[in-house]
Order: structure tokens, then sequence, then C-alpha cells
């Protein structure tokens, strides 16, 4: 079954977020195909996607860090009502994906590059044989832009020619702002307690109470649409890290936010920039609009790291300015 656009772009009101969700899920579950694919180690990962009557492109989602498919339904649903064939995976270590460790409660990775292969295996044994002769671009959240910008390097897919940053981790945020030598100690002293694959001793855990002032969402209701989907299902419980998992996450602007890295990376990438993010620097970002060949940054000043989940002035520009660049150019 295909989805049919109206072409209707209006974001959501706030106000009738909490009831229209109900109908947006239903209607794009009735033409969503899922199922699983075995990664480049053979991790099982869970995906996701919907296809348009007569589209006009197709997009692939990458997530954050602690999120899943599920939470970007809102999202699926503008872009399906833009003409757009959407595909959506659920990182390693996320969702109903595998994790390479048995406690699904943490996130873990051996190698960073190991979320630039699993998105590489997507796009190679989904996407391209479901998407059609459409062109291809990226929507990519979070860690989701550190996780494609990896992908873009590394495997060169000179297919894609447009990405959507939203809030990219070229840099994290640490608790407290604590420096990135301080808590790598940390994580030694935790490695010679439980291993790598252990828990990080000062981790966070899934708290199914969390106050909204405290969040990264400038949007109460959708901020209570995640907490409720959060609560329901454990698979979307995962809030904390293992030890390999941060001290390769610490490691990444090492490398990403080199000249040369980021020079061989053809494609044209919009970065939105939220003014209030707690979670990223967003600083190196600079560095980002400097090397990279096709950049451009826009900034939301009043913006926290969630922009997708922002008041309704804000993602009136936000979806505007997205869908504007999907059909031109910056």
């Amino acid at each position: 079954m295909l989805y049919h656009s109206s072409n209707n772009l209006t974001p959501i009101p706030d106000a009738e977020f909490k009831s229209r969700i109900i109908k947006v899920h239903d209607a794009i579950s009735a033409v969503c195909t899922s199922g699983r694919f075995a990664s480049f180690d053979g991790l099982e990962i869970a995906y996701y996607y919907y296809l348009c009557e007569n589209p006009v492109g197709s997009i692939v989602l990458v997530h954050g860090f602690t999120e899943f498919a599920m939470k970007y339904e809102e999202i699926i649903y503008y872009f399906l009502e833009a003409g757009y064939n959407c595909f959506i995976y659920d990182q390693r270590s996320h969702g109903y994906s595998g994790s390479g460790i048995d406690d699904h409660r943490y996130n873990h990775v051996e190698d960073f590059r190991e979320y630039g292969k699993d998105l590489n295996a997507f796009i190679e044994q989904i996407v391209l044989p479901n998407c059609g002769n459409t062109a291809l671009s990226l929507y990519c959240h979070s860690m989701g832009g550190a996780v494609s910008l990896i992908y873009f390097h590394d495997f060169k897919p000179d297919f894609i020619k447009k990405a959507v940053f939203s809030s990219p981790m070229v840099k994290p945020r640490m608790a407290k702002n604590f420096p990135f030598w301080l808590v790598k100690a940390s994580v030694r002293k935790s490695v010679k307690k439980v291993g790598w694959n252990g828990a990080f001793a000062h981790t966070s855990h899934f708290n199914p109470n969390p106050e909204y002032t405290a969040s990264h969402d400038s949007s109460k209701a959708r901020f209570n649409q995640n907490i409720r989907l959060r609560r329901a299902d454990e698979h979307y419980q995962n809030s904390g890290s293992t030890n390999r998992w941060l001290m390769e996450c610490l490691k990444l602007h090492t490398f990403l936010l080199k000249k040369d890295y980021l020079s061989e990376i053809s494609q044209e990438i919009l970065i939105l920039e939220a003014g209030q993010d707690g979670v990223v620097y967003t600083g190196p970002y600079k560095k980002l609009e400097k090397y990279l060949p096709h950049c451009k940054i826009s900034v939301y000043p009043n913006a926290k790291h969630s922009i997708y989940n922002s008041d309704d002035e804000t993602l009136k520009r936000y979806w505007e300015e997205i869908f504007s660049y999907l059909k031109g150019s910056f």
C-alpha cells in the first residue's frame, strides 16, 4: 500500500498534538513495511520504510543517541505529506536492533565507525532496492549527524547529494560540562571494575518521570508523547552507555573536525543549529562550515537541542527551511 500525499506541510500545533499524533500513527502504520537485516558483522538491525504514490524523492532518517524509529512518526508524516519515501532504522543498541552485549539498557559500540557501516548496509540492502529512481537525501539528528559524516567519508556515496543535519553531534557536552580528560580518567577507572562492555560507572538510567523543564524539548506535548512511548516498551528505555561507547564518543571530534577528513565529503549539508543547545557543542560547526566543500549553518536562537520538538513558530520556520532546501539549494 502506498501513501497518498496531500502536500499539507503545516506542522501540527502544540495544542493539537496529543490528539492528532494518534491519527498520524494510524495513517503511516497502514503503509509501513518493517523487518530486520544483517549488518556487516551479522548484527540484526530493525528497519521501517514508507512509500508514496508518485514520490518526489526519498529520505533516510538517522536518529540520535537513545532514540528509536517510533519516536520519528511525526517527522515521517511530514516527509510523506511532502511526497518523500521514508526509510528509517533503529541504530545498533537502540530500539529493536541488536546490541552486541547482553544488557540492552546500555548503548554499546566497539568503534564509532560501525555506525557508518550499519548505515551503508541499510542503504545498500533496504533503501536502494525499494526507493525506485528517486533522488536520495538524508535527515539526521544529533548522533545521526556524526554517523552520517562517517558514512559519507568512508563510503563516498556519490548518489546522495544532500543532507540535513539537525543539531549534529560532532563534540558532545558531558554532564555538568566536565572536561574530556576527567571523563576519560573516570572511564578507565570504570573499565578496571566492569570491563569495556560494562556500564560506565556514572551512566544514566531510564527515568519514567523526567522533568519537562530539564528536557531537550520546547514542546511539552511532544515531550510527553516520547515519555509515553518509552514507558510502554522496554526496547525504548536505553539511556546509558558502556565504557567503550563513551570512550569512542569522546574521540569523535579528533577526526570529524579535521580539514583533510571533511574535504573528502562531497555532499551538500545544511546544519540546523539550536541556539540553546545543552547537549552538544555548537562552536565546532564553524569548522564544518569551513572545511566541508558544501555546507551552510542556519541558527535557531531560541531552540533547544531537539529542534524538531519546538514551539509552533520555530517548527513553522524549521520545516519550511528543510523542504525549501531539499527542493532547491542553499
